[in-house]
Parts: C-alpha cells; structure tokens; sequence
C-alpha cells in the first residue's frame, strides 16, 4: 500500500495518537523513504493494549519468535510494548517511531532482509547533517 492508503487505514483504527507509534517498515514509508510497504506494524503500550482488548479482537500472532505480538488484520501487527515518548516523531499527523531506533532495531536482530533498509536509513539521516 502507498503512504496516503497507510495513514487512512490507520485513522480508521482511530487509535489515540499519543498512545501507539508506527514501526518497521512503516517507519520508512510515512518518511517518505520507500513507495509502498505490505502491512502496518505498530507499537501500544501494554495499558492501552488492555483497554483496547475490549473493543478490538486482537489474535495472538503465529510468529513464535515474539510474545507480544498480535494481529488485527491479516495485515496489521501489533507489539505490545512499552516506549519513550523521546522515540516518537510526528510525521504527517502520524505517530512513528524514531529512524536512529528503528534502524537500531534492525541492526540487533541482524536479519538479512534489513540490510538494505539498514543503509538506506544510514545514507538518510548522514545526507541530513
């Protein structure tokens, strides 16, 4: 999906904005630093998660490698995890999740796939100096 698709599929969750950020790749699309992504992965605190629980039917994830991670689409991942409001930028309206800890992320988990999102995110923020 593009950036604009995203950020409506996002509004629609009505989530509140103070509460849960935009993680992963998500993090490069409403940066503008990707055209398209496949999902929407987003960090709730583990309060909001339970009070969301009442009013979103969240399924556990089938993915064994994380505890706290849930899904409400197919589509739509959700961790649950707690964060510092310092991690979080406002990008268009929208809660995300900082580039120097979601690259950081990326570079602890040493996937093969985030490579290439690793130097991106490098390249981006040393043009910005």
């Amino acid at each position: 999906m593009k950036k604009q698709e995203y950020l409506d599929r996002l509004e629609k969750l009505q989530l509140d904005k103070n509460r849960y950020c935009v993680i992963s790749g998500g993090v490069l699309l409403v940066y503008g630093l990707k055209d398209t992504t496949a999902d929407i992965d987003i960090k709730i605190r583990p309060d909001y998660f339970e009070e969301l629980k009442s009013i979103i039917n969240f399924k556990k994830s089938p993915k064994l490698e994380y505890d706290d991670l849930y899904e409400i689409a197919d589509d739509i991942e959700v961790a649950v995890r707690d964060y510092d409001d310092k991690d979080v930028r406002m990008v268009d309206g929208c809660p995300v999740e900082s580039l120097e800890l979601t690259m950081q992320w990326w570079i602890d988990h040493n996937r093969p796939k985030d490579q290439e999102k690793i130097q991106l995110v490098k390249d981006y923020l040393a043009a910005k100096l």
